[in-house]
């Protein structure tokens, strides 16, 4: 019975001075858990895609429910009926230098040489800095922006927001360009 006392008490000292090292994990919000280069997501619904984004590399931020993208194209699909046998159209396209996603919100900030294209409203938009805000379905351009139309209109200036609930849009100020209007003779 000694031996076994003497035995436990040998054990338990070893333990004690036994060291493990519990290093604590370090969760780094600067530091992305995921990187990705040359990049093809497609996100689907119904069995139809929504959104395809072609990206050069992205880096997945999980923690802070963010991705961040550089050099990267996207195309927006129109709704499509479940089980169509063929790709939907194109809805919008577009392209930046780099965009900053929100992963929980579906917000986006794009910068860099932005040009998107809204194939439904027949309008293109150039500009350096872009937001979109998902909940509220809203869109801002706080620079210089760019605005062409097939029909020739053309138009430049400062602050372009657009709530796409409603379909409307204004540029705050500086406003130039020309509109072209369809003669009801045509």
């Amino acid at each position: 019975m000694k031996i076994k006392n003497h035995l436990f008490i040998i054990f338990a000292i070893i333990l004690m001075a036994c060291s493990f090292p519990y290093d604590p994990v370090v969760d780094n919000d600067h530091e992305p858990n995921l990187i990705m280069e040359n990049v093809e997501y497609v996100r689907m619904a119904n069995g139809n895609p929504e959104i395809r984004i072609i990206a050069q590399e992205v880096r997945q931020y999980e923690a802070k429910h963010t991705m961040e993208l550089d050099d990267f194209t996207f195309e927006q699909f129109n709704a499509a009926p479940a089980g169509l046998e063929r790709i939907p159209d194109i809805n919008a396209r577009g392209k930046a230098k780099a965009a900053h996603l929100e992963t929980d919100t579906g917000n986006a900030f794009l910068r860099g040489e932005i040009n998107i294209e809204v194939v439904s409203e027949d309008m293109t938009l150039e500009t350096e800095e872009f937001s979109w805000q998902n909940e509220e379905r809203i869109i801002n351009a706080p620079g210089t922006v760019n605005i062409t139309r097939s029909d020739g209109t053309t138009l430049t200036g400062t602050g372009f927001s657009a709530d796409v609930r409603t379909r409307s849009w204004e540029i705050e100020s500086g406003v130039e360009g020309s509109i072209v209007e369809e003669s009801e003779d045509q």
